[in-house]
Protein backbone atom coordinates (compact mmCIF):
# COMPACT_ATOMS: atom_id res chain seq x y z
CA UNK A 1 0.00 0.00 0.00
CA UNK A 2 1.37 3.43 -0.80
CA UNK A 3 1.07 5.72 2.17
CA UNK A 4 1.00 8.40 0.06
CA UNK A 5 -2.19 8.21 -1.33
CA UNK A 6 -4.61 10.66 -1.47
CA UNK A 7 -8.40 9.97 -1.17
CA UNK A 8 -10.80 12.72 -3.13
CA UNK A 9 -14.29 12.53 -2.67
CA UNK A 10 -17.05 13.97 -4.33
CA UNK A 11 -20.71 14.30 -3.36
CA UNK A 12 -22.94 14.95 -5.54
CA UNK A 13 -26.92 15.36 -6.40
CA UNK A 14 -28.74 15.57 -9.61
CA UNK A 15 -25.79 17.78 -10.86
CA UNK A 16 -24.96 15.63 -13.89
CA UNK A 17 -24.17 19.07 -16.23
CA UNK A 18 -21.32 20.53 -13.22
CA UNK A 19 -20.01 17.02 -12.05
CA UNK A 20 -17.78 16.55 -15.38
CA UNK A 21 -16.16 20.24 -14.69
CA UNK A 22 -15.52 19.47 -11.14
CA UNK A 23 -13.55 15.82 -11.50
CA UNK A 24 -11.82 17.50 -14.74
CA UNK A 25 -9.85 19.84 -11.98
CA UNK A 26 -8.91 16.86 -10.00
CA UNK A 27 -8.10 14.64 -12.98
CA UNK A 28 -5.62 17.62 -13.85
CA UNK A 29 -3.89 18.10 -10.34
CA UNK A 30 0.33 17.57 -10.44
CA UNK A 31 0.10 15.61 -7.75
CA UNK A 32 -1.18 11.87 -9.26
CA UNK A 33 -1.10 9.46 -5.87
CA UNK A 34 -4.87 9.86 -5.45
CA UNK A 35 -8.30 8.16 -5.73
CA UNK A 36 -11.56 9.58 -6.71
CA UNK A 37 -14.22 8.43 -4.70
CA UNK A 38 -17.49 9.80 -6.57
CA UNK A 39 -20.38 9.09 -4.75
CA UNK A 40 -23.81 10.00 -5.93
CA UNK A 41 -26.89 10.47 -3.22
CA UNK A 42 -29.62 8.78 -5.20
CA UNK A 43 -29.49 11.49 -8.69
CA UNK A 44 -32.46 11.28 -10.89
CA UNK A 45 -31.26 13.47 -13.68
CA UNK A 46 -29.29 11.19 -15.70
CA UNK A 47 -26.14 11.37 -13.32
CA UNK A 48 -25.55 7.42 -12.85
CA UNK A 49 -26.04 6.66 -16.05
CA UNK A 50 -23.17 9.79 -16.83
CA UNK A 51 -20.98 8.69 -14.04
CA UNK A 52 -20.95 4.44 -15.54
CA UNK A 53 -20.78 5.65 -19.27
CA UNK A 54 -18.54 8.10 -19.75
CA UNK A 55 -16.75 9.19 -16.22
CA UNK A 56 -15.65 5.86 -15.24
CA UNK A 57 -14.02 5.59 -18.64
CA UNK A 58 -11.76 8.49 -18.13
CA UNK A 59 -9.43 7.25 -15.72
CA UNK A 60 -9.11 4.11 -13.38
CA UNK A 61 -8.39 6.08 -10.63
CA UNK A 62 -11.86 7.19 -10.19
CA UNK A 63 -14.54 4.58 -8.21
CA UNK A 64 -18.33 5.07 -7.90
CA UNK A 65 -20.54 4.27 -5.01
CA UNK A 66 -24.33 5.18 -5.07
CA UNK A 67 -27.02 5.39 -2.05
CA UNK A 68 -30.08 3.83 -3.08
CA UNK A 69 -32.03 6.74 -1.05
CA UNK A 70 -31.07 10.53 -1.01
CA UNK A 71 -29.23 10.33 3.01
CA UNK A 72 -27.97 14.19 2.81
CA UNK A 73 -23.64 15.24 2.45
CA UNK A 74 -22.81 13.73 5.82
CA UNK A 75 -23.72 10.49 4.86
CA UNK A 76 -22.07 10.76 1.27
CA UNK A 77 -18.77 12.07 2.95
CA UNK A 78 -18.92 9.64 5.83
CA UNK A 79 -19.56 6.85 2.37
CA UNK A 80 -16.13 8.09 0.79
CA UNK A 81 -14.44 8.28 4.45
CA UNK A 82 -15.35 4.75 5.38
CA UNK A 83 -14.25 3.23 1.48
CA UNK A 84 -11.37 5.49 1.11
CA UNK A 85 -7.75 3.60 0.60
CA UNK A 86 -5.82 6.62 1.13
CA UNK A 87 -3.48 7.95 3.89
CA UNK A 88 -4.87 11.30 3.39
CA UNK A 89 -8.72 12.24 2.58
CA UNK A 90 -10.27 15.65 0.79
CA UNK A 91 -13.02 16.58 -0.65
CA UNK A 92 -14.51 19.09 -3.69
CA UNK A 93 -17.75 19.77 -3.88
CA UNK A 94 -19.65 19.07 -7.60
CA UNK A 95 -19.56 22.66 -7.96
CA UNK A 96 -15.84 23.74 -6.53
CA UNK A 97 -12.38 23.76 -8.53
CA UNK A 98 -8.79 23.40 -7.37
CA UNK A 99 -6.09 24.99 -8.29
CA UNK A 100 -4.02 22.01 -10.33
CA UNK A 101 -1.32 22.31 -7.33
CA UNK A 102 -4.26 21.89 -4.73
CA UNK A 103 -2.91 18.09 -3.84
CA UNK A 104 0.54 18.70 -4.14
CA UNK A 105 0.52 21.45 -1.40
CA UNK A 106 -1.38 20.02 1.14
CA UNK A 107 0.93 16.48 1.02
CA UNK A 108 3.56 18.93 1.25
CA UNK A 109 2.52 20.20 4.54
CA UNK A 110 0.75 17.01 5.91
CA UNK A 111 3.52 14.99 5.58
CA UNK A 112 5.47 17.07 8.21
CA UNK A 113 2.55 16.53 10.70
CA UNK A 114 0.65 13.28 12.45
CA UNK A 115 -2.60 12.51 12.70
CA UNK A 116 -3.18 15.23 15.21
CA UNK A 117 -3.50 17.52 12.77
CA UNK A 118 -5.84 18.80 10.08
CA UNK A 119 -5.16 21.51 7.51
CA UNK A 120 -7.11 24.19 5.11
CA UNK A 121 -5.71 27.15 3.39
CA UNK A 122 -7.31 30.97 3.18
CA UNK A 123 -6.71 33.38 0.84
CA UNK A 124 -8.15 36.36 0.65
CA UNK A 125 -8.25 37.76 -2.95
CA UNK A 126 -6.45 41.02 -3.37
CA UNK A 127 -5.27 41.24 -0.08
CA UNK A 128 -1.20 40.37 0.15
CA UNK A 129 -1.12 39.63 3.43
CA UNK A 130 -2.53 36.03 3.00
CA UNK A 131 -3.88 34.49 6.21
CA UNK A 132 -1.81 32.02 8.03
CA UNK A 133 -2.29 29.73 11.39
CA UNK A 134 -0.51 27.18 13.42
CA UNK A 135 -2.01 25.81 16.93
CA UNK A 136 -4.71 24.02 18.28
CA UNK A 137 -8.62 24.16 16.13
CA UNK A 138 -10.61 25.43 19.50
CA UNK A 139 -8.34 28.59 19.66
CA UNK A 140 -8.93 28.79 15.61
CA UNK A 141 -12.60 28.88 15.92
CA UNK A 142 -12.25 30.91 19.06
CA UNK A 143 -10.30 33.66 16.74
CA UNK A 144 -12.93 33.43 14.53
CA UNK A 145 -12.26 30.98 11.31
CA UNK A 146 -14.58 28.90 9.77
CA UNK A 147 -13.98 26.27 7.43
CA UNK A 148 -13.24 26.67 3.81
CA UNK A 149 -15.84 25.00 1.91
CA UNK A 150 -13.30 23.65 -1.07
CA UNK A 151 -9.96 23.50 0.91
CA UNK A 152 -9.92 21.14 3.33
CA UNK A 153 -7.40 18.14 3.55
CA UNK A 154 -7.64 15.36 6.75
CA UNK A 155 -5.26 12.45 7.64
CA UNK A 156 -8.33 9.69 6.88
CA UNK A 157 -7.52 7.59 10.24
CA UNK A 158 -8.22 10.72 11.85
CA UNK A 159 -11.76 11.18 10.45
CA UNK A 160 -12.64 7.31 10.98
CA UNK A 161 -10.87 7.55 14.91
CA UNK A 162 -13.72 10.37 15.47
CA UNK A 163 -16.80 7.96 13.12
CA UNK A 164 -16.65 10.53 10.63
CA UNK A 165 -19.69 13.58 10.47
CA UNK A 166 -22.39 13.71 12.46
CA UNK A 167 -25.54 13.34 10.04
CA UNK A 168 -26.72 16.78 10.16
CA UNK A 169 -28.90 18.23 7.54
CA UNK A 170 -26.72 21.35 7.53
CA UNK A 171 -23.46 23.18 9.15
CA UNK A 172 -21.64 19.68 8.27
CA UNK A 173 -18.21 21.61 8.11
CA UNK A 174 -18.83 23.61 11.35
CA UNK A 175 -19.74 20.56 13.25
CA UNK A 176 -16.83 18.67 12.24
CA UNK A 177 -14.14 20.98 13.24
CA UNK A 178 -16.08 21.54 16.47
CA UNK A 179 -15.91 17.64 17.12
CA UNK A 180 -12.23 17.30 16.32
CA UNK A 181 -11.23 20.67 18.51
CA UNK A 182 -12.75 18.17 21.39
CA UNK A 183 -11.02 16.19 20.10
CA UNK A 184 -7.50 17.86 20.81
CA UNK A 185 -6.99 18.32 17.12
CA UNK A 186 -5.03 20.76 15.92
CA UNK A 187 -5.21 23.30 12.35
CA UNK A 188 -2.21 24.52 9.99
CA UNK A 189 -3.12 26.73 7.67
CA UNK A 190 -1.49 27.28 4.10
CA UNK A 191 -1.12 31.38 3.00
CA UNK A 192 -2.33 30.01 -0.48
CA UNK A 193 -5.68 30.37 -2.67
CA UNK A 194 -5.39 26.28 -3.86
CA UNK A 195 -9.28 26.43 -4.86
CA UNK A 196 -12.31 28.61 -6.48
CA UNK A 197 -15.99 27.38 -4.52
CA UNK A 198 -19.30 27.47 -6.13
CA UNK A 199 -17.49 27.83 -9.20
CA UNK A 200 -19.81 26.17 -11.42
CA UNK A 201 -22.57 27.17 -9.98
CA UNK A 202 -23.68 31.19 -9.28
CA UNK A 203 -26.89 30.73 -10.39
CA UNK A 204 -27.49 27.48 -8.88
CA UNK A 205 -30.00 27.19 -5.75
CA UNK A 206 -27.44 25.84 -2.92
CA UNK A 207 -27.94 25.00 1.34
CA UNK A 208 -25.95 27.75 1.56
CA UNK A 209 -27.54 30.99 -0.44
CA UNK A 210 -31.30 29.29 0.03
CA UNK A 211 -32.85 31.17 3.37
CA UNK A 212 -35.43 29.03 3.24
CA UNK A 213 -33.37 25.89 3.79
Amino acid sequence: MNTNLVTVCITTHNRKELLPLTLNSILNQTYKNIEIIIVDDFSNDGTKELIENELLKLDDRIRFIRHEENKGLAAGRNTAVFNAKGKYFTFCDDDDEWMSNFVEEFVKESSKYDDNWCFSCFNFTGNKNNYTFEGTLKQAIINGLTPPVASQFYHTNTLKKIGGYNNLSSGVDHDLWLTLSFNNIKLKVIPKELSTPNRFSTEHSRMTNTFDK
